[in-house]
C-alpha cells in the first residue's frame, strides 16, 4: 500500500504511523491494495475544497476523491478536518486523534464504494468503520 500523509494544519498533532496502520487495516479488511493521499486540514481549507469541488460553501468532516483503480486496487485522495475532529470528539467519548482516524477510514470506505446517503447503507458503512478501528485497538463509537 502506498500512502502519503500531508499535515496542513496546526490544531492537532497527527501520528502518521498510526494513520498508516489504520488505513492499511482498512485496505486489508476490504481485500484491496491502495494508493492513498491523505491531507489533514483545518476548517478553512476543507470549506474551500468543499465549495470548489462539491459547490457546498460549508465545512465538513471528510472529503474523498477516487481516482480510479480496479477491483483489487483503489486510488484516492482523502481530506480530513482536524478542526471538526476536535469539536466532535468531545461529544463522542473518544480522543480527537481517534475521531480523525475515523474520518480517514470513512473516506477510504467512500473510495472503495461505500456510501451513506440512505439510512441502511449508512448503518452498514458506520458498522464497517468501527470494525476496522477496533481491529487496530481504537474502539471508537460513531
Amino acid at each position: 500500500m502506498d500512502t502519503d500523509i500531508a499535515d496542513r494544519q496546526q490544531e492537532l498533532t497527527v501520528d502518521a504511523g498510526l494513520a498508516w496502520e489504520v488505513l492499511w487495516a482498512a485496505a486489508q479488511e476490504e481485500g484491496r491494495d491502495a494508493s492513498l493521499s491523505v491531507a489533514v486540514v483545518d476548517d478553512a481549507e476543507i470549506r474551500r475544497l468543499n465549495d470548489r469541488y462539491l459547490a457546498r460553501d460549508e465545512t465538513t468532516d471528510v472529503l474523498s476523491f477516487g481516482y480510479g483503480g480496479d477491483e483489487d486496487r483503489v486510488e484516492a485522495e482523502v481530506v480530513v478536518n482536524a478542526s471538526e475532529a476536535i469539536r466532535r470528539s468531545a461529544d463522542r467519548g473518544h480522543s480527537a486523534h481517534d475521531e480523525l482516524l475515523l474520518y480517514m477510514v470513512h473516506g477510504f470506505l467512500h473510495a472503495v464504494g461505500y456510501d451513506d446517503l440512505e439510512p441502511e447503507r449508512a448503518a452498514r458503512m458506520h458498522e464497517r468503520q468501527i470494525q476496522i478501528l477496533r481491529r487496530v485497538g481504537r474502539p471508537v463509537e460513531d
